[in-house]
């Protein structure tokens, strides 16, 4: 009898030990030590990607199974995650995540956060809100709700179910709901669907099975329940003060406990959550996160592409099936990641740039700089041990530069010829310009020195060299020698000075009126006609030996004066020189108190001065800036004479 009783202790305290220690070796638990923010945990879910969010006390944080990234230092009390937004329920209102981009609107308090019949609905610590798109909007039910803590709310069947800490209740519709009914009197703190059934559970007394908008069945378990959740065929129901229960999701039986007294956990639990692993992970109030390992489940993984940058600037959206990108955005980056949490470190990852795969690594990011032109697809692939992700691809096209596209090769080309082609142009015309004026030059140039010729034979009038020998020869035969010799003397000066001009391109002003005077002294001598003659200059103190210009300039003009300016009964006959200096030109003015030369052309009938002409003509080629002028005197009407002036630019030899 005694060895029977101590066999079925031994047997007792085997298979209740046993089950203790699997339990604690199922167990992790995650504290500050290991990178929370916090011990007390509100909330627990999973994104598309893997990550778990949890809400604390002391902000939220984001968890990859090997490391906390932790923000905001504010209480997170519920997050809520739908179609890549994250809801995140602060103490002072609600964040939402989008796009690598945050938004916040103020509220109060938010405890819950669920999708009612396509809208965001809050659930508060005064009433039940609606979330607009630029702020947070509390919705009028009935007093009683609208200012009472609410804890959960959720849509059944055709009613929309509101737990809050005066009760549960069920209205038809959020906004000026037409039926309002109170189901349970008492503080209701979770709802849960379970087979076409709901589940409202109560702070102290159990469970309610709610059909009908009445209770179908109670179920006694926990008091002081925080949570319920369904986790495979289970409903486990969390306690702030006794641990978590476990019940059968069909028969409502319980099934076991996880408390501190059979597992190394704390009994203040505020939910559970289950992962895409089968893990399950519990939010205690004073002892950090556990991780609960159930059955283990074969999951491949799944890769995702995180985030990609442009030149360094993370683009706002993923879902786009093809990324244009300009010629200069050129360098993109890529974030990639597999999670999971129940062997984190395991996993590789590989990726291709349209060539072939990179070896396996841990590395999940990856930059390429200076790409060209041209389309791309960055392919990635991960693992965990044999087990092979699905291939994630991205495309993304980079534009040629415009300097390298076809179009603009052809026109940079045409453009090219056309260039050449009028350069070549411009040079052609240039060339005939220039030549063109040195054949205008040269015709110019002959021109003159054809006037030259001219002038120099036309210097002087052979009626008046036969004048002077006929003089000479009177002269000799009256046996006048003194007066001979004289004439003779200054008819030589004449000849010689002509002819040592004639072959010089310049001569100075004095030599010019030197000879002038010679000849007029002669003419006076000689022509039948009797006419006194004056020389001035007005120099401006520059000697008359320092300025050039050209020979036999004046000549033809005094001898057109003697010849057919005066009437042969003139007696008071005057030719006046002038040479004079104005603004860099010199001046030469010839006038006489004469017949004018429109009547002395009558008087001539048909005769036409040669030399005249060609003098006129010379003074016009000379340069751009001479002028000729030739002009009558007139006094009240009546003509005095003829004024003939001309100009040429001031030239010096020093």
């Amino acid at each position: 009898m005694k060895k029977n009783l101590i066999f079925l202790i031994f047997f007792l305290i085997f298979f209740l030990i046993k089950p203790i220690h699997s339990q604690e070796n199922q167990l992790q638990n995650f504290s500050i030590s290991d990178g929370l923010p916090s011990t007390v945990i509100n909330n627990i879910v999973q994104d598309e990607i893997g990550y778990l969010w949890i809400a604390t006390d002391n902000g939220y944080s984001k968890f990859d199974g090997v490391n906390f990234t932790n923000y905001k230092q504010e209480k997170a009390t519920c997050i809520f995650i739908e179609k890549g937004k994250i809801y995140i329920g602060l103490k002072t209102g609600l964040l939402l995540l989008q796009n690598n981009k945050s938004t916040f609107y103020e509220s109060k308090e938010i405890l819950k956060i669920k999708s009612i019949r396509n809208k965001i609905v809050l659930a508060t610590v005064q009433g039940v809100c609606e979330l607009k798109k630029d702020y947070i909007q509390p919705l009028k039910i009935n007093t009683q709700i609208d200012f009472s803590i609410i804890n959960d709310i959720i849509s059944f069947k055709n009613s929309i179910y509101i737990a809050s800490i005066k009760g549960l209740w069920s209205i038809d519709k959020l906004y000026k709901p037409l039926k309002v009914n109170r189901i349970l009197e008492e503080n209701s703190t979770s709802l849960l669907i379970n087979k076409n059934q709901l589940i409202a559970s109560t702070y102290n007394k159990g469970l309610k099975i709610i059909g009908d908008n009445s209770i179908l069945k109670s179920i006694s378990t926990l008091e002081n329940i925080s949570s319920i959740k369904k986790i495979n065929d289970e409903i486990w129901v969390t306690s702030q003060k006794k641990g978590i229960d476990i019940l059968d999701a069909n028969t409502y039986l319980f099934n076991r406990k996880i408390n501190k007294y059979n597992a190394a956990i704390s009994d203040k639990i505020n939910t559970v959550f289950k992962d895409n692993h089968n893990s399950v992970w519990i939010a205690s109030l004073n002892k950090g996160l556990y991780k609960y390992s159930t059955a283990i489940a074969i999951v491949k993984p799944t890769i995702f592409i995180e985030s990609i940058a442009v030149n360094y600037k993370l683009i706002d959206s993923l879902n786009i099936a093809k990324l244009a990108l300009k010629p200069n955005e050129n360098n993109i980056s890529f974030s990639f990641k597999t999670i999971n949490l129940k062997s984190p470190k395991n996993i590789e990852y590989r990726y291709q740039l349209n060539n072939e795969f990179t070896p396996w690594s841990h590395q999940n990011k990856v930059d390429f700089a200076n790409l060209k032109a041209g389309d791309y697809t960055f392919t990635i692939q991960s693992k965990e041990g044999s087990l092979l992700s699905k291939k994630v691809s991205f495309s993304f096209f980079i534009e040629t530069p415009i300097y390298q596209k076809a179009w603009f090769l052809i026109l940079c080309g045409v453009l090219l010829c056309l260039l050449l082609a009028a350069i070549i142009e411009i040079y052609i015309r240039k060339t005939n310009k220039k030549n063109q004026q040195k054949i205008t030059a040269l015709e110019t140039e002959n021109h003159v020195l054809t006037l030259e010729q001219k002038a120099l034979q036309l210097q002087m009038n052979p009626h008046f060299i036969f004048n002077v020998l006929n003089g000479i020869k009177a002269l000799g035969n009256s046996g006048n020698s003194k007066e001979l010799n004289k004439t003779i003397s200054q008819f030589s000066i004449l000849l010689r000075s002509i002819l040592n001009n004639s072959r010089l391109e310049e001569i100075s002003l004095q030599d010019e009126i030197d000879t002038l005077k010679n000849y007029l002294d002669l003419e006076q001598k000689m022509n039948s006609k009797s006419f006194n003659y004056s020389i001035e200059t007005a120099l401006n103190n520059i000697d008359s030996e320092e300025i050039l210009i050209p020979p036999m300039l004046l000549q033809p003009f005094v001898e057109n004066c003697i010849k057919h300016a005066f009437l042969p009964n003139k007696t008071d006959a005057t030719i006046k020189l002038l040479f004079e200096i104005k603004n860099k030109f010199l001046y030469f003015t010839i006038e006489d108190n004469g017949i004018g030369f429109h009547q002395s052309k009558k008087v001539k009938s048909n005769h036409q001065s040669v030399a005249l002409e060609v003098t006129k003509e010379r003074i016009l080629h000379l340069t751009k800036y001479n002028s000729f002028s030739m002009e009558e005197i007139k006094e009240k009407n009546e003509i005095k004479g003829t004024k003939v002036m001309f100009k040429i630019p001031l030239k010096t030899d020093y």
